[in-house]
C-alpha cells in the first residue's frame, strides 16, 4: 500500500464513517493523516492514554479490552499475582477506532491491541475536531458510527444479564459470527461460522470461561446442533440452533 495522497483518500472512503462524507473535507483530513502499520499483539491504545486521533482500522483486527493489572487484583482477591482481562469487542477492518477523543478529556478507557497484524490510519485529534466544528456531514456521520457501537454495547449487556452462558454462544454464532456463503437469514439452511479470534479471545468477549466455551460448543455438537473443526463451526440447520436459544 502506498502512502501518496491518493491512496490515503481511497482508505479514508473505504471505511463506512467516511463512505458519504463530501470530498472536499476528505481533502482536508488527508494530508495530516499517518499510515501505521502493527504486528499482532502490538498496543494500537492504552487505557488512560490521551487519544492521539481516531483511527481507521484499514485491514486486520483489533481486541478492545478492559485489564485488572496484578497489583489490583491482588488487592481484590486476597493476594493473588494473577490479572484479568474483558474483551469489550473484537473489531474487523474496515471500522474506526477512538472515538473516545469526542469525550471531553479525550482519554482513552479502555485498552486495544492487534490480533493480526494490520494497517491502520491515524487522523490527529486537532485535525478532526477542526473539521466536525465545521462541517455537520462528518459530525452526524461519526455520530451515527458511536450511536451503532453503543447500540451493540447494549445489547451484550442485555445478553449478559439475561441470558445464560449457552444462550450467549448461540446467539454468538447466528449473529455475530462471520458467515461464509451465509443464506437467506431464516430460510433455516446451512452456513459456516468462522470465529474472527481465538477461541479464548471469544469466550471472554461472551463473558464466559473458556473452558465452559469449550463445553458449550461440544454439548451443542453432541445435539448435532453444529459441528466444529478448529475455528470452523458449520450450522447444519440455523432455524434449528436458533430455536436452541
Amino acid at each position: 500500500m502506498s502512502d501518496g495522497p491518493a491512496d490515503v483518500m481511497t482508505s479514508l472512503r473505504s471505511a463506512p464513517v467516511f463512505r458519504d462524507v463530501p470530498q472536499a473535507v476528505l481533502q482536508r483530513l488527508a494530508p495530516s493523516a499517518r499510515l501505521q502499520r502493527l504486528s499482532r499483539n502490538e498496543p494500537v491504545f492504552q487505557r488512560g492514554q490521551a487519544c492521539e486521533g481516531l483511527h481507521l482500522l484499514l485491514a486486520g483486527q483489533v481486541k478492545v479490552y478492559a485489564r485488572i493489572d496484578k497489583a489490583a487484583d491482588a488487592l481484590s482477591d486476597g493476594g493473588s499475582e494473577r490479572g484479568h482481562e474483558k474483551v469489550i469487542e473484537v473489531v474487523m477492518a474496515p471500522a474506526c477506532l477512538g472515538e473516545s477523543m469526542l469525550g471531553g478529556e479525550a482519554i482513552h478507557s479502555v485498552n486495544a491491541t492487534m490480533l493480526t497484524d494490520g494497517i491502520l490510519l491515524l487522523l490527529p485529534s486537532e485535525a478532526v475536531m477542526h473539521e466536525l466544528h465545521g462541517s455537520p456531514d462528518l459530525a452526524i456521520h461519526l455520530l451515527a458510527d458511536v450511536s451503532g457501537r453503543v447500540n451493540r454495547l447494549v445489547h451484550d449487556i442485555e445478553a449478559l444479564t439475561l441470558r445464560t452462558a449457552s444462550e450467549r454462544v448461540v446467539a454468538y454464532l447466528l449473529r455475530d459470527g462471520a458467515v461464509d456463503a451465509p443464506p437467506v437469514r431464516g430460510d433455516g439452511g446451512p452456513c459456516t461460522v468462522l470465529l474472527p479470534a481465538s477461541k479464548g479471545t471469544i469466550a471472554s468477549l461472551l463473558s464466559v470461561t473458556p473452558e465452559h466455551f469449550s463445553r458449550i460448543l461440544h454439548d451443542l455438537q453432541s445435539r448435532g446442533l453444529i459441528a466444529v473443526n478448529r475455528r470452523q463451526i458449520h450450522i447444519p440447520d440455523m432455524q434449528r440452533l436458533a430455536c436452541h436459544a
